[in-house]
């Protein structure tokens, strides 16, 4: 029993465990994987800081070429288009390196590349006139708008200066949020835990208070509740007082011990040759009552009871000692006059007295009230 009892309370626990244990790993998981996208959000950010900067960069530096050819009135195609490859390297980056971000992507690319395009355009077509320096206005013309659609893109995308403040905002949440889950998950398991103790103990308590210790039969107190619930339901019920004869011979001769085995025996041997519905219980020392349902004619009761008898008086051996006891049995019906438990006992005992009376030895007789 006792055994019994602790695999049926560790057993759940244990399954608790197991799922606390799974939802941990897989939040766990969840973390880690949410944690590697932010670093790549993170990622994505800084490198289109760095990719709008360089753009941003070679833009003004050839402006500043431009500028300065213009002021010296001395042509630099050489320079120029050293500074237009790097301007060209620069979008290229921007606007096709994996590691920008696709929403940043796509913004350079409706800004800038249509004055990109405009500017290699021009400047090839300048370069290849005979006063190119002429035609370097053209060419700072576009450059101006270049770098106006540059300024919306900076403005389009986070400064690299916030991405620390970010990604430690980012993280300090994700540890709160995976504190609060895990110490849910810890009061889930306390309660549960708690509530599944209190539970088993209650039940174990319930059946200890409803059950005969020695035969797990029901005894007197839960048998009679038992029975109370049979007459509401308007069953029809037969009573027997079953009372065994020899018994204690057994316990002065062989001891205690053998005379608990011959109760554990019979109570065995008599469960198993009655219906699911039928009642059998000690109701104290070598007492024992059966109530049989539904059972139909009377002829039936005499057949179980012959069939009882029967079992009781089979030989059991203890301690290598043959044992045979046998059995008075009273029997009552409910009836008109016999409506109520303690009647129904009443009557069955009162008949079982009588067929004790009878009995020879270690004889077995049954008497109906």
């Amino acid at each position: 029993m006792k055994n019994k009892y602790t695999i049926t309370m560790w057993l759940p626990l244990i399954l608790i465990v197991l799922v606390e244990l799974y939802l941990a790993g897989f939040i766990t998981l969840k973390y880690e994987q949410n944690n590697k996208n932010v670093m790549r959000n993170v990622e994505s950010i800084r490198a289109s800081y760095w990719g709008t900067w360089y753009v941003g960069k070679e833009l003004s530096q050839l402006e500043a070429q431009i500028k300065k050819s213009i002021y010296l009135n001395k042509q630099d195609n050489e320079g120029l288009l050293e500074k237009l490859d790097f301007l060209i390297v620069s979008y290229e980056f921007l606007a096709l390196d994996v590691k920008i971000s696709p929403l940043l992507q796509r913004y350079a690319v409706n800004v800038l590349q249509e004055n990109i395009d405009k500017l290699d355009e021009v400047t090839q077509q300048v370069l290849l006139k005979e006063q190119p320096i002429n035609h370097y206005p053209d060419i700072l013309a576009i450059v101006e708008q270049l770098k106006l659609g540059h300024d919306n893109v900076v403005f389009f995308e986070l400064k690299g200066s916030d991405l620390n403040i970010f990604t430690d905002e980012v993280n300090r949440n994700q540890q709160v949020l995976l504190y609060i889950i895990y110490t849910a998950l810890f009061m889930v398991t306390v309660l549960i835990t708690v509530w599944l103790v209190t539970y088993l103990n209650f039940k174990r308590t319930q059946k200890q208070s409803n059950m005969d210790e020695l035969t797990q039969l029901p005894n007197r107190k839960h048998c009679m509740e038992l029975i109370t619930v049979k007459i509401q339901k308007k069953k029809q019920l037969c009573c027997l007082f079953i009372d065994l004869n020899g018994f204690k011979q057994v316990n002065d001769t062989l001891g205690h011990h053998a005379g608990d085995e011959v109760l554990k025996t019979i109570s065995k041997r008599v469960s198993y040759s009655i219906g699911d519905e039928d009642i059998f219980a000690r109701i104290g020392g070598d007492e024992f009552v059966l109530i049989l349902c539904d059972y139909g004619h009377d002829l039936n009761v005499q057949s179980i009871v012959e069939r009882i008898i029967k079992q009781i008086q089979l030989p059991m051996y203890i301690d290598g000692e043959a044992v045979n006891v046998g059995c008075a049995i009273g029997i009552s019906f409910l009836s008109k006059d016999v409506d109520t438990v303690n009647k129904l006992f009443l009557t069955a005992d009162s008949a079982m007295y009588v067929a004790k009376g009878l009995k020879e030895g270690n004889s077995s007789n049954y008497q109906y009230y």
